[in-house]
């Protein structure tokens, strides 16, 4: 009986009498079940990157790869709207701040000091 040997970029079977065979320089044996597999391992891409392989099918999950298109820009708006409400608690905690300060203790903005090379032309 012939071996059936597994992709080692794509986790895919391959078929007995089909695929590619790499060797590298150092022996190291990797099977390839195409050459657009063999081409994404050359480029040093990631297979867990990739969703039409294993390990990138394994690593999004069943639960994002069901979602449609619809539920996504709903995901969006709604983080969106978080995102504002953290914004508008930044503000009025900063707002509390300043007020909480003593009268005496302001601190200066840099639009409001001269620029160092205009002191340096009045004093000479």
């Amino acid at each position: 009986m012939v071996e059936k040997r597994t992709c080692d970029y794509t986790g895919e079977e391959i078929e007995p009498g089909t695929g590619i065979m790499y060797v590298k320089n150092d022996g190291t044996v990797l099977h390839f079940v195409d050459s657009k597999a063999e081409k994404n391992y050359k480029l040093g891409r990631e297979p867990r990157d990739l969703e039409w392989t294993e390990e990138g099918r394994r690593g999004k999950g069943p639960a994002q790869a069901e979602t449609p298109a619809d539920e996504d820009e709903d995901l969006e708006t709604e983080t969106d709207a978080a995102d504002e409400d953290e914004d508008l608690e930044t503000e009025t905690d900063a707002a509390d701040d300043e007020e909480d300060s003593p009268a005496g203790d302001e601190t200066v903005d840099e639009a409001d000091e001269p620029d160092d090379a205009e002191t340096e032309a009045e004093e000479a």
